[in-house]
């Protein structure tokens, strides 16, 4: 499995918001995509899931044309978390139950429900099913939406800011079932992140943007001082303790 993104631009009237992207991502990987506010990283997600129009770019997937797939088949192999979205007036298990709608249409069978619980209790839901999204808190309602996302099973994950509204034992929590999840199921998982750290220590690869271009598509460990501080434009310093990375910013320790 792998996807291909060729020659993607994008203008939103005068505003170039994305400059010939190329990339390539194969299953089993995770893609942080980091850069400052303005980047391109949202507009980029919402053209990999068909949302914003495709026009003279190709996002390939497998062979396939994603453009040229109709909007179920889409939900079949992309499934999208978007960084701010409107609240249906749904309940917890509704919401899970809609992630295998794609599957299985509006009469869920044996293997659907088995799934829906297997998630229920990876993701700790079980005093949340009969409340409706509206009443939860944003980190209660993000790990709803992740795995609601993950139950269609698709081959491309995207997930703009998925832990944004969540506590640092949460983010942990919901960052290593992301992980555990693109490496079980071969999934190809991009995701927007503004917490270096966590990108450093949760991502195979890093796709740095910067006013709608790709500065540098390299391995996580790969990452230098200068690379950062040109995408960031603040002061940087890389520490390196038990093979691990640690970041800071705007001074020297």
């Amino acid at each position: 499995m792998s996807l291909h993104v060729k020659n993607l631009s994008y203008k939103l009237g005068k505003k170039e918001l994305l400059k010939d992207i190329y990339l390539s991502a194969q299953k089993g990987q995770i893609i942080g995509i980091i850069g400052p506010n303005g980047a391109g990283k949202s507009t980029l997600l919402k053209h990999i899931a068909a949302i914003l129009p495709i026009q003279t770019a190709q996002v390939i997937l497998d062979e396939k044309d994603i453009s040229k797939l109709s909007p179920k088949d889409i939900s079949r192999h992309i499934a999208y978390l978007a960084q701010f979205s409107a609240v249906p007036r749904m309940s917890v298990l509704e919401t899970l139950e809609l992630g295998r709608r794609s599957y299985s249409g509006m009469i869920l069978g044996k293997l659907d429900k088995e799934l829906i619980a297997k998630s229920v209790e990876e993701f700790g839901l079980e005093d949340l099913l009969c409340r409706h999204l509206d009443t939860l808190s944003g980190g209660e309602r993000q790990k709803v939406m992740i795995a609601s996302a993950l139950l269609q099973e698709p081959d491309v994950l995207l997930l703009d800011e998925p832990i944004s509204h969540l506590d640092p034992k949460n983010q942990l929590e919901m960052l290593s079932a992301i992980h555990k999840a693109t490496y079980e199921k071969n999934l190809i998982t991009f995701v927007v992140l503004h917490d270096m750290q966590h990108a450093l220590h949760y991502c195979d690869a890093l796709l740095m943007l910067k006013s709608g271009e790709v500065k540098y598509h390299i391995k996580a460990q790969e990452v230098q001082e200068s690379m950062l501080q040109e995408l960031f434009d603040v002061a940087i310093k890389l520490h390196y303790v038990s093979g691990h990375s640690f970041i800071y910013y705007g001074h020297h320790h």
